[in-house]
Parts: C-alpha cells; structure tokens; sequence
C-alpha cells in the first residue's frame, strides 16, 4: 500500500478567473505523445538543441512533486500521485501546469513531453487552438522500446520485458494512451537511427507543420 502525503496543489495552478484561451494566445505549443521508451523527449530535445525550442517534461512536474512529498520516484509512486491529481483537480492538470509554467518563463514556442491522456490533449487544443501541435513517436516492435529503455538506465524502469509489457499495460490502463496517440496531428517513425528520426523532424519543420518561433 503506497501512502502518499497530501499537499495542497494551487501554487502549481492559475486561479480560477484567469482563463487559460487569454493567458496562452501568444504562446504556440508542440506536445509529444508515445508509449514508453518511444523517443518522446529524444524529440524534443533536437528541437530545443538544433533549433532553439525550449521544453519541459509532465514526468518532471510528477517527480518534483514526489520529492516534496518526500517519497521515491518510482513508477509506482509516481502514477499514485498522478490518479490521485487527476481525482482532486481534474485531468488534464499536468500539462496545465506545464502551460502555467511556460507562460511564466515567458517562452513564446515551447515543447510538452508526457502528454498522455485524451482529457490532456482536449485542454491542450481547446487553451492553444491552432497553435498547439499533437506529434507521435511510433516503434511498433515492443521488443525496440524496451532495448532503449534498458539502454538509458534510469531506475524507474522494468528491468525484464515481461515486467516492461506489464508497465505498458498498466500505463494504458491509467491513462488511456492510445485513445490520446489517435489523436496526434504527426507521426514520427522511430523504428530506425536516430538521424531517420531527425531527418523527419526537420521535414516537418521545413514544411511549416512544426513552429519553431
């Protein structure tokens, strides 16, 4: 039984009457969505290291919340904090903080990683409009994301393929991922190298789908 200290969440999140349409109107966002071990934040860190596009992580805002809370970053903690923020705030309330924190930081083109649910990517549109940007990173083989996951040895992750297919499954079961992956404007296949990947980054960027300023 995971026990999780309760806190209260409104710094991280704007009051009430000030609607997020005219606090963002300017801002021009690009969200990542994948599976584990897909490449989301690889994505984004080209854009933030070829073209100048900063980012933040939802993951990050979850385990920053973990820390002071006081307990460990596992997935377990991790996803105990996240259904018990979607109970008290709402979903979608992750990348609402990571809009917050952007329009704070005062960027005018930034990235999302760890958009995962349906509820994130109906806020993201309906708070963006046209300036929000939905991209998939695809590896169809599970077999490819679990090697590059075992391969960036981060201890939160499964250590076996059986326990990383479990973790998919409880993922999709928690967040219903693949509901939020239908919804994507873009899909980058990661199959293969990294410079395929970053051959069609650059593709989407040269046809004017990605903003980058």
């Amino acid at each position: 039984m995971i026990s999780l200290v309760r806190r209260d969440l409104t710094p991280y999140l704007l009051p009430l009457h000030l609607h997020p349409v005219l606090i963002c109107r300017a801002m021009k966002v690009i969200g990542i969505v994948g599976g584990i071990g897909s490449g989301k934040d690889e994505v984004l860190k080209y854009l933030r290291d070829r073209y100048g596009v900063p980012y933040l992580s939802t993951g990050d805002i979850v385990r920053r919340m973990a820390g002071e809370e006081g307990v460990e970053g596992t997935r377990e903690n991790l996803e105990a904090i996240s259904r018990r923020c979607f109970r008290d705030i709402g979903k979608g309330c992750f990348v609402r903080m990571a809009g917050e924190e952007i329009r704070r930081k005062g960027w005018k083109v930034a990235g999302i990683s760890g958009v995962r649910t349906p509820d994130d990517v109906e806020y993201l549109r309906k708070t963006f409009g046209k300036d929000f940007v939905l991209v998939r990173t695809d590896i169809k083989d599970p077999l490819v994301r679990f090697d590059r996951v075992r391969k960036r040895h981060e201890e939160r992750d499964p250590l076996t393929y059986e326990a990383f297919l479990a973790q998919d499954r409880k993922e999709e079961e928690t967040f219903n991922i693949g509901k939020a992956v239908s919804m994507a404007d873009y899909a980058l296949d990661n199959s293969g190298p990294l410079e395929g990947l970053h051959t069609e980054i650059d593709a989407l960027i040269t046809s004017g789908s990605l903003p980058v300023k």
